[in-house]
């Protein structure tokens, strides 16, 4: 009976050896995949792509999820004018970290360069989905959507910053101004109504639906609520 106890303990014993080996075998080849993907970065930037490449194959085998090698494996390919791999590299970097701003930007700019313009929609919404930022930075890759020519991208990425701040005007105003420069004058005067309803107060915004012959009225600011009695005693007693 000792005996088999004992044997069931050394047999726990192993699984967790192997276990713990197994865990810093994973973190070696991730620590190796790091490495070569820096080695690869620089003959990258000399324009040494071949040697990129096989560089990054080696990372690719040591640690097939990490989004970064397979971005600069993307990059090469790019590089040498294979634009089919390029695309499938891409999307593997961005399907294993969605969040990763960079390798999402190329991602979609490369679909939209190569004709797909639906796919690199998709692609831009699927990405903003994920992407958990203030408006700022919402608005920051909408105007790099529009240096593209990308209008479509970013007016979603306009909304996504509308939504990820309720009660922030200046996304819908930025779209507003992105109309009247079409020019589409409903189409602005629209997002100007939008945006008096999210802050009536910003300051000129009141003015401008004015100008379009648009009546609104700014609310009064709030004020303090009168004190009670006792409350002014209170009040007293502290001066």
């Amino acid at each position: 009976m000792k005996y088999g106890l004992i044997k069931v303990k050394w047999l726990e014993v192993i699984a967790c050896l192997s276990a713990v080996a197994i865990v810093f075998i994973c973190c070696g080849c991730g620590v190796e995949a790091v490495r070569l993907t820096q080695q690869a970065q620089i003959y990258c930037k000399y324009g040494e792509y071949d040697k990129a490449q096989g560089l990054l194959e080696k990372s690719i085998k040591a640690d097939y999820e990490n989004p970064a090698s397979h971005y600069w494996m993307a990059r090469c390919y790019d590089s040498l004018g294979d634009r089919a791999k390029a695309l499938w590299e891409y999307e593997l970097a961005v399907r294993f970290n969605p969040a990763m701003e960079l390798a999402q930007m190329t991602y979609i700019k490369a679909l939209y360069n190569d004709g797909q313009i639906a796919k690199s929609i998709d692609a831009t919404v699927l990405f903003l989905k994920h992407k958990d930022a203030a408006a700022r930075d919402f608005m920051r890759l909408a105007e790099n959507f529009l240096e593209a020519g990308m209008e479509k991208h970013a007016l979603h990425c306009y909304h996504a910053g509308a939504r990820s701040e309720p009660n922030n005007a200046v996304p819908f105003l930025a779209v507003a101004d992105y109309f009247f420069g079409k020019p589409d004058k409903d189409k602005g005067v629209e997002y100007l109504v939008k945006a008096f309803k999210v802050d009536p107060c910003y300051p000129g915004l009141a003015r401008r639906l004015g100008e379009h012959n648009m009546r609104v009225s700014v609310p009064e600011p709030p004020l303090f609520p009168s004190r009670s009695k006792i409350e002014e005693e209170l009040y007293e007693l502290e001066l």
